[in-house]
This record gives structure tokens, sequence and C-alpha cells, in this order.
């Protein structure tokens, strides 16, 4: 029995009631909801059917009473990271924590994301498709508009509503223009971690015009003497700090966005597998460092007596990086990091819960069900009784759609798929110069249109993909990708041991898809088998869809300070801020 809405657990009575007398009642079920300073009580009255009565001689009353509260949700981000670079993938990475974990949970073999950083995060903040609120890592500068629009309301301020204490720790990358951009301002009672995309992992220091200094912050100022220890260290051990002072009863939601797998590639001393090929042992061990800090936090969970109340998310941001002497692995999935391939799309996540929240039936299962990061956002928030509508003015609403259904059947198929459609990315073409592989909608060009404003025409995107469930000519339905574009080259395919030392891989001349390539994903996961000729029909009918999906591109131009008239320079950042990086607009 189900004795949740939202929580899904198996009810077992601890005791029978007194028998009933005189007569055969037929099974009845009484729910009665009421909310208790913040508590669920679920009150299920059993009655055994005739059937039962007859087996069992006595008819017996079963009173299933159990308070329940709102469980802690905590959301693992790891960046960067590949598909092959996790332990019960690949049995080179010690992962023991993660790796137990998802067998313990559900993995999720179907979860898709933006092709590189800054999206993702926008995307599952905001339950916006990326392409309805950011395709860009402009905010890598912190004077960029980029980012998430301040006018949606973000996850973390959906969670305050319905009661939780809220607190993010790591990597923001969603924009810091004014001190409206801010994590403590964006509905996260507490804030520790960088601002901008990536930085040394040691010193926390990185550039952004003629500034080269730290890039740390807490809550509303820079957090000055913190910097200078390794980062895994600095965000994991915050996690367990805010845990261990978090006040009970109140439920958690916590962010944790590592920085970790993303270049530059250090790590502390001590961590270094020998028996591991030399081009890979920085990388596994920074996957090893992340391992035990997930460790430490899931310790001091269980320390707090929170750990059987937790549902936990965790996920890539993005595929791997695997050109140019980076060290990230998506084996077998074809491609990487900045492409819409597999490999930059399609991640690695589970979710893993406690016993009061995942039932027995549920935990090591994989569901194949088709998933996009923004789909947490109606999850989360229907999970604990908000409603996840966010309608403003001037910006699209969310596109989240709340997967707890397909998360509830075990071992779910793609047939069992509530999302039937994931529009990966629209990168309109280039009007007035060259830009890089993660500036796919540039601000500037008010969300890519061209300057006339007329209709793009598929020859003009530059990189695009769209996956639909369809069907084929034979009418068998699956889910067929569209892609686009050249993909920068990086349509490859790594082996299992790669990055090696016989040969580092780099930037392929793979040629991509200029003029559209089609594959049916479900019979051909690593992308190999082009039907763009033998499918004709299913190619015209997404292409048809990517245009229309075109025309509502939104890219997140807006600040409360508009004018740059507005924003002081880096030497006056670096004087007010002392030495550290931070909002540099808006400031009274």
């Amino acid at each position: 029995m189900w004795c949740a809405r939202h929580f899904f657990f198996h009810c077992v009575c601890d005791r029978t009631s007194e028998i009933l007398k005189s007569r055969v009642i037929r099974s009845v079920e009484l729910r009665q909801h009421a909310v208790v300073t913040g508590f669920f009580l679920e009150v299920f009255v059993f009655v055994m059917e005739p059937l039962c009565v007859y087996m069992c001689v006595c008819v017996y009353m079963c009173v299933c009473v159990r308070v329940y509260r709102k469980p802690h949700i905590i959301i693992a981000l790891a960046d960067d990271f590949g598909w092959h670079n996790i332990g019960f993938r690949n049995p080179e990475i010690e992962s023991p924590v993660l790796d137990g974990l998802a067998s313990d949970g559900i993995i999720l073999n179907r979860h898709y994301t933006f092709k590189y950083c800054s999206p993702s995060r926008s995307s599952m903040l905001s339950g916006r498709l990326p392409l309805h609120v950011n395709q860009n890592n402009e905010c890598n500068l912190v004077t960029s508009r980029s980012g998430i629009d301040l006018r949606m309301t973000l996850l973390p301020q959906k969670m305050k509503q319905a009661g939780y204490a809220t607190a993010m720790t790591g990597k923001w990358h969603c924009g810091a223009r004014t001190p409206a951009n801010l994590p403590i301002n964006r509905g996260f009672d507490q804030h520790f971690g960088f601002l901008k995309g990536g930085e040394d992992h040691m010193t926390q220091v990185l550039s952004d015009e003629d500034f080269r200094g730290p890039d740390l912050w807490h809550g509303i100022g820079p957090a000055v003497g913190r910097n200078g220890t390794f980062s895994t260290y600095l965000y994991g051990g915050e996690a367990v700090q805010i845990i261990h002072g978090h006040t009970l009863p109140q439920p958690l939601f916590m962010y944790l966005p590592f920085q970790v797998t993303h270049s530059p590639y250090e790590i502390p001393p001590g961590y270094v597998n020998p028996n591991v090929d030399p081009v890979r042992r920085t990388f596994n061990a920074m996957v090893k460092i992340m391992d035990q800090a997930m460790g430490n936090v899931t310790t001091a969970l269980k320390d707090k007596d929170m750990l059987d109340n937790t549902l936990l998310l965790f996920s890539a941001d993005n595929g791997g990086v695997t050109h140019g002497g980076q060290l990230g692995n998506n084996f077998p999935l074809r491609g990487q990091k900045t492409s819409s391939w597999e490999g930059g799309v399609r991640v690695t996540a589970f979710l893993w819960g406690g016993s009061n929240v995942l039932a027995a039936h549920l935990r090591g299962t994989t569901s194949n069900a088709f998933i996009h990061i923004c789909d947490w956002y109606a999850t989360f928030t229907s999970l604990v009784g908000v409603d996840p509508t966010d309608d403003h003015p001037d910006v699209p609403g969310i596109d989240s759609i709340d997967q707890w259904k397909v998360l509830m059947t075990p071992n779910a198929s793609t047939q069992d798929s509530l999302r039937t459609e994931i529009p990966l990315a629209f990168c309109p073409q280039t009007y007035g110069g060259e830009r890089g592989s993660d500036n796919c909608c540039p601000t500037a060009e008010g969300g890519g249109w061209k300057p006339n404003g007329t209709k793009l025409n598929p020859s003009e995107w530059r990189n695009g993909a769209l996956i639909q469930q369809t069907a084929g000519k034979d009418g068998r339905t699956s889910f067929y990708k569209m892609i686009w574009g050249t993909q920068f080259g990086f349509g490859i395919h790594t082996g299992p041991l790669s990055p090696n030392a016989s040969g580092n891989s780099h930037r392929s001349t793979d040629p991509g898809c200029p003029s559209g390539c089609l594959f049916d994903i479900i019979a051909d996961p690593n992308e190999t088998n082009d039907l763009r000729t033998s499918e004709p029909e299913v190619f015209a009918r997404l292409i048809a869809r990517q245009q229309v999906i075109g025309l509502g591109v939104h890219q997140t131009n807006y600040s409360d300070v508009d004018s740059d008239a507005a924003c002081i320079s880096p030497a006056e950042m670096v004087s007010r801020y002392t030495g550290f990086l931070g909002p540099r607009c808006g400031l009274s």
C-alpha cells in the first residue's frame, strides 16, 4: 500500500485491529489529509477483502497511521562529468559512494541536459528548457545580462513557499551582474561558492576583463580568507556544516554544484592511483575526491538523523570534454560537451531516497524514461505541495513536467516516458562575427533572430537538435533525433580507456551534419546510422517542428540595471571587494 500521494514507501501494519464481528465488510480506503506545523498527516484505514477473510478465517482491519515529514531534498551536480567517468560504468573509476547510492536508487538512463554549463543550471533552477531561458555561457563575464532572467521564480524560491530552509554551496554560473542576481537574493537562505563558470581549484583565482583574482562569495559579500583550499574540500565541507547546523524539523533543500570535474585538472596530494594510465590519473582522482565528499554529506545526514527522510538527485551538467588534451570520456556515446551529440547532452544521473522515501521495489532499478533537467522544477515543487506554475509577462512559462509518476514505475521503459519531445538546442546563424562553441545564442542578437526580424531557414541554423517520439515509415514508434550543423567537429567516439598515453583525444575533423542528420536513438544510441534518406518524412517532421520551436527562443538579456554606465570598473571592484570578484552594476 502507498501511504502518501507524494512520497513512495510501503505501508506495513505493525499490529492488527480487533476482529470485525457479524458481517463481511468490503474493502474501504479512507484518506484524510491534514497539515500540522509543516507535516503531512496521512491516515489510511484498510479492511481486508472477502477473499482474505476466507483465507485468513478472521477479518482484520489494518490501520496504518504515519506522520510523514516533507523530505529533505539534495541536488548534487558534477561539472563536465563524462558518461564513462563513474564506477558503475567504468571499473577503473573509484566512486564507491556514488556507485552505492546509484545501485540502491534509480539510475536515470535517459536524463538530458544542455550541451554546456550555464544553460543546464539555468534550466534546472528556472523550470524552462534552455532555449526559453539561456543558451550561452556569457555570464562567464560578470557584467553580462545573461543567466536566469530576474523575472523568473527559481526552484529555491518555490521550496521556501513550502516551508523549506534553502542552501547552496558551489558553482553558481547563472548571472552576477547586480546584487539582485546573487544566489542569496534568488531564494537561497545560505550561499557559499563562486559566481562564474570556472577557476583554479586550489586558489579560486580567475580572470574577468582586466581583473585577475579570487572568485569566492559568502552570502552578501566576498568570502575573504576562505580561498586557498581545494574546491571540493570547500564545497563538500560547507555542505556538511549546513547539515550539522540545520534546525529540525524544518525540511532542507540544498543545492550542491561541485566544480569538479571541470578543468583545470588539479588535485591535492595523496589521491593518485599509480595503476592507472598517467594521462587519466588526475581526472580519476578528482572523481574520487568528489565521491568522498558525497560520502561526508551522507554521513552528516545520518548523524543528524536526516538520511532516512532524504531524497538525493545526482546529475552531471553536461557530458565530458574529450578534445584538445581534455580528459573526459563519454564512451560509448558519440560526441562531447558543447555538441548536441548524445555524449554532450545525455548524462549520468540517479535518484536515491532514504528508507522513509524510496520503496524497496524501486531500489536497484533503471529508468529509461526520457527526462530533461528542467523537469525537476515541477517534480520537486509538486512533490512538496507547491504549484509549479510561474507565469510572468515578457518571459516564457515553465516547460517542466512533473515526472513523479514515471519515477514510481520500476524499471520504466522509454514507452513510459511522460516527456515525448526534448528541444536540445536552437543556435541561430551568426551575424557580425564568429563566436565560440559555448555561445549558442548571444544576448546581443536579441535571442538570435536575423537583424531584419525574418524567420530563419534550416540552412541558416548554426547548430541545433531535437528529440521527438514519433512513428517511422513502418508505423513503429520510437524516439528520433534530428541534429543539425557541424557540431564543431566534436562528433567522435572515444574508447573505454580514453584518453591514454598512446594518443590523447583531440578535436576531430568529423563533418557533423551541415544539412541535418536523423537517428533512432533507441535502436542506435551511439548515433552511427543516419536515417535522413531512409526516413524522409520523419526528418521533415522534425525539421518543421524545429522551425516552430525556434520562433519561441528566449535568451535572457534583462537586468534590473540596464545601463552599463551604472557599473564600476574592474579596478573599482577590486577596491570594493578586497581584491575579490563580485557584482559590478547597480551598487549603492
